[in-house]
């Protein structure tokens, strides 16, 4: 009895593994049919999943194993305090190596897409699904995990659109970008697009596709043809120059006291004296009169020098003194 259970888990084990040898042939087939033109998409898995966790009390998946040695593990953290972002949004990861992402608030998925339309599922491309988290709450938090095939670009973005697109807000991660496909075009066209871009838009028959421009160009305005410009006005009449001014002499400009010269005295006339008389030609004049019921007597000296011309003619004049009255 042991030993047919036994043999029963065996067979149900090997069914298992050969189921999932089955799904992983049937991606490759259908990447080698896209890739060969059968399919409307070159599409390039180049990951491959090895385990999907909803968090809590939830069991792990164990999608499929490794293919290759395991490498370094790189840490990604989606959402969360850092708000719609991956953080970090790119890595650069070697063949072998392990990419775990922990999701955190709200509700986020990890979905591939290519770089040309970066809010559009690339068709059989990697998709978590939606593995919420509200407000931090579920512990521990869902995972999800794959093992980097090799180093071709990859191209992911969350395709949560409530209360708004996630991707058209710039939540967008790659691995090994390059320098013609950088992460800022990628992150730059998603926000323009804001996943509008049609999933009909042809991809061509290679995964090498480049975007001709990641700016949008809108044509010209047409604008109305400019109104008739007006006749120019008269030119003026020349007037007349005015007069020059004289120019005002330069202001004195003196520093310090000025002394200024004292102002001449009036000449007095020479003191009269004999020898001046006498070069004169003056004479003495007797005169006599009466003043008080007395008599008086005068002189009078006239001379040329004396008087000037004409002056004192018919005048009465003098020195004026005391006479005795005897």
């Amino acid at each position: 009895m042991g030993g047919s259970m036994n043999s029963g888990a065996s067979d149900k084990n090997a069914m298992d593994k050969s189921a999932s040898m089955m799904n992983e042939g049937a991606n490759q087939k259908n990447a080698m049919d896209m890739s060969s033109g059968s399919g409307s998409a070159t599409v390039d898995i180049s990951v491959t999943v090895i385990s999907s966790y909803k968090g809590g009390n939830a069991p792990m998946e164990q999608i499929s194993q490794p293919t290759m040695a395991k490498g370094m593990t790189h840490m990604v953290t989606v959402g969360g305090d850092a708000g719609l972002v991956f953080s970090p949004s790119t890595i650069n990861a070697a063949p072998g190596d392990m990419v775990h992402f922990t999701f955190m608030s709200q509700n986020h998925t990890l979905t591939q897409s290519t770089f040309p339309k970066p809010c559009v599922k690339m068709q059989g491309g990697v998709d978590s699904g939606f593995l919420p988290n509200p407000n931090n709450t579920i512990s521990p938090p869902p995972t999800y995990m794959f093992q980097v095939k090799d180093m071709t670009p990859s191209w992911f973005y969350c395709k949560q659109k409530k209360p708004a697109v996630h991707c058209g807000q710039g939540m967008t991660f790659s691995i090994n970008p390059t320098a013609d496909k950088t992460p800022a075009m990628f992150m730059q066209m998603a926000m323009q697009q804001n996943g509008t871009a049609a999933d009909t838009m042809s991809m061509g028959g290679s995964s090498s596709m480049m975007v001709a421009s990641t700016s949008m160009v809108m044509p010209p305005p047409v604008s109305s043809p400019p109104p008739a410009a007006s006749p120019p006005p008269p030119a003026p009449m020349p007037s007349a120059p005015a007069p020059a001014m004289p120019a005002s002499p330069p202001p004195l400009t003196v520093e310090g006291p000025v002394a200024l010269p004292p102002a001449a005295a009036p000449a007095m006339p020479a003191p009269a004296s004999p020898q001046n008389l006498a070069a004169a030609g003056t004479s003495m004049s007797q005169g006599t009169g009466t003043m008080n019921n007395g008599q008086c007597s005068c002189s009078c000296l006239c001379g040329v020098a004396a008087f000037p011309a004409g002056a004192g003619a018919g005048m009465w004049g003098g020195y004026s003194g005391a006479v005795a009255m005897s």
